[in-house]
């Protein structure tokens, strides 16, 4: 096994005591060409420097609940009453007006039956909504409507979801629940993924910083390495929050001892410090 404090290695193996299982299992694991066999032990370990499950789980929940206010309240005819924007217009009257339990900006929703007569005849009736009343019972009012199917149709001035457009934002809901979940799986996918087939290389901490960013709670570092093998000139530049990654690399680079990294040749960035495991 080499020591720590040599600059260049061969078959690189972390510095830990022999006679921890961990170390050895990461010892044997960074000793062993790609595509690795990851033991459970250090998939588990790996899996808590990783985005943390329950963050998946507050998307899941986050976006079940975003996707029945997107049931009860996007508004799905948009669409259709965009299209009636500048539809021709026919003579019809209101009749029936309901207040509805909904409220927008602290004004109910009314809800109107109406009917009309098309240019190509026969009688329509159809059914729409405004926030706050406009309209009373028997009103003559203009009505909007598709020529090629007058059945599509509406009041001038109303819409034909109880949701006005200012509501469709509630579709960000299931969006943000859904982009959670596939940050956490795609996180712990990348990290499986360089236990298994990272290039294993050792390097100095020659730079620290902290950013004004928090993910999870924690402050969100800027970690420069340079390793240490013949040839190499480009520095790894890590952004890490986890507590273990980051006191890794705090440690090392107070003391100046190289640390061992897992890289992606394709994708630098994409990195772990295996020692944090241990």
């Amino acid at each position: 096994m080499l020591r720590r404090g040599r600059p260049a290695i061969i078959r690189p193996v972390p510095p830990e005591p022999a006679s921890s299982p961990r170390a050895d299992l990461l010892a044997s694991l960074l000793a062993a060409p790609p595509p690795r066999k990851v033991p459970p032990e250090l998939l588990r370990a790996a899996g808590a420097q990783g985005p943390s499950v329950a963050l998946a789980l507050f998307g899941l929940i986050f976006g079940g609940f975003g996707l029945f206010f997107v049931w009860q309240f996007f508004p799905w005819a948009l669409f259709v009453d965009w299209k009636l924007a500048d539809a021709p217009v026919a003579s019809g009257h209101v009749l029936s007006v309901d207040r509805t339990n909904w409220r927008i900006n602290r004004q109910y929703v009314y809800r109107y039956g109406y009917e009309f007569q098309p240019p190509a005849g026969g009688r329509m009736r159809g059914e729409c909504f405004t926030t706050g009343q406009r309209w009373s019972r028997g009103a003559i009012v203009p009505v909007r409507y598709r020529p090629e199917d007058p059945a599509v149709s509406c009041l001038d001035g109303a819409r034909l979801s109880q949701g006005s457009a200012a509501v469709a934002f509630v579709i960000l809901f299931p969006l943000i629940g859904i982009a959670l979940m596939t940050w956490v799986a795609g996180g712990r996918r990348r990290v499986r993924a360089l236990l298994k087939n990272g290039v294993v290389a050792e390097a100095l901490v020659t730079g620290l910083e902290q950013t004004n960013v928090r993910i999870n709670n924690q402050p969100l570092y800027r970690i420069t390495l340079q390793r240490t093998d013949p040839g190499s000139t480009a520095p790894l530049l890590l952004r890490k929050y986890q507590p273990a990654q980051v006191a890794l690399a705090q440690e090392r680079f107070a003391s100046k001892q190289p640390v061992f990294v897992l890289y992606d040749p394709a994708h630098p960035a994409r990195a772990l410090l295996p020692e944090a495991f241990l």
